[in-house]
């Protein structure tokens, strides 16, 4: 993971040194976003054949990081981002093989990782301020696992749909609201190799980002 981020680091780099050598006008744009995040996820997360949690998602979640953007052609943009991302919540222990002298209690469980989306977008109107749509793959690195018995995988791949509103607040400064929908598409857990479908992580995120062009 650390030489991933180390490689994506070298990678903005050299793309804002060769922009600036070849471009009058910059067409790449760096900044930081925040957000919430609102879990949509199954109430129950199997982690093994017969092992789970049943979840509470009432815990407030959000994430972090730095987003990037280059300008492709008009109106449209190559987006990508590095953000940390929190997802914990209240889960009880389920076994449904196992036989408890005492119910188990609901407790706290970590749930985070790091999350590297890449996506289109484009934006409609090109005004001060314009609307976007956004379409693109999220790519998830879990930094825990939810459960002793049972690993994640150390790559999850997903997708996200989205749209938001951007203003500018000079040529170079930009302030951006976005809403978009993300879902997981291969497994999270290593056993869940068991009947049936397995855990998806599902949310909607809202998101603030502050962009300023190179």
């Amino acid at each position: 993971m650390k030489q991933f981020i180390l490689f994506l680091a070298g990678l903005l780099l050299s793309s804002i040194t060769l922009n600036g050598q070849k471009n009058s006008e910059s067409r790449l744009r760096i900044g930081l976003s925040a957000g919430l995040i609102k879990n949509l996820s199954s109430e129950k997360m199997p982690i093994s054949e017969y092992t789970g949690f049943s979840s509470d998602y009432k815990n407030p979640n959000y994430k972090f990081g730095l987003h990037i953007e280059y300008l492709l052609k008009a109106n449209v943009t190559l987006n990508g981002a590095i953000n940390y991302s929190n997802k914990d919540f209240t889960g009880t222990y389920f076994c449904d093989v196992c036989d408890f002298a005492f119910t188990p209690s609901p407790e706290e469980v970590d749930f985070s990782f790091m999350e590297v989306p890449l996506s289109l977008r484009y934006y409609f109107i090109p005004r001060r301020i314009r609307l976007f749509g956004e379409i693109g793959l999220n790519n998830l690195f879990p930094l825990n696992s939810p459960g002793d018995e049972s690993g994640v995988h150390s790559y999850v791949i997903g997708y996200k749909l989205g749209g938001g509103l951007e203003y500018n607040l000079s040529e170079k400064i930009a302030f951006q609201l976005a809403l978009d929908y993300n879902n997981s598409i291969s497994k999270w857990f290593k056993d869940s190799y068991f009947e049936g479908s397995y855990f998806k992580l599902k949310s909607i995120n809202f998101g603030v980002t502050i962009l300023k062009k190179l």
